[in-house]
């Protein structure tokens, strides 16, 4: 066997299956989660197209960068798609608008909530409170 042979082999068995990739993005998301368990408590990791693609405008976005650094990212303005990328439009807490890439970076989702939203939780909590 060439070495050029060798090299295409050693490409093709370096190629992940969809699970090996899935598993292997899970784990590093659990190893963010235990890292930044604070800054990220409430959210979501997203994992996969589908989740990417139920993520509502107006959410709470964070993420985690090539470099393992977690970005506060902002508010979930716009979502689309360019050269079979996906991309994001942020806003953060001064309105300066971020464009992220979904596909270069960890994405964590928190869904918006309105005060009626926590009225309805806090009201919600006391009911186990009420006597008989």
């Amino acid at each position: 066997m060439t070495q050029r042979e060798k090299d295409i082999v050693n490409i093709i068995n370096s190629i992940k299956t969809q699970k090996q990739w899935e598993d292997e993005k899970n784990d590093y998301i659990n190893k963010m989660y235990k890292i930044y368990s604070k800054e990220l408590e409430d959210y979501n990791g997203i994992t996969n197209n589908k989740q990417y693609d139920n993520m509502e405008l107006g959410g709470y976005v964070r993420y985690i960068d090539g470099d393992d650094e977690l970005k506060w990212g902002g508010i979930l303005l716009k979502k689309y798609k360019k050269n079979d990328f996906n991309y994001m439009i942020l806003a953060n807490s001064n309105m300066q608008r971020i464009n992220v890439s979904y596909n270069r970076n960890t994405c964590f989702y928190k869904k918006h909530k309105t005060a009626s939203d926590n009225r309805r939780q806090f009201f919600m909590s006391y009911l186990d409170k009420i006597p008989e």
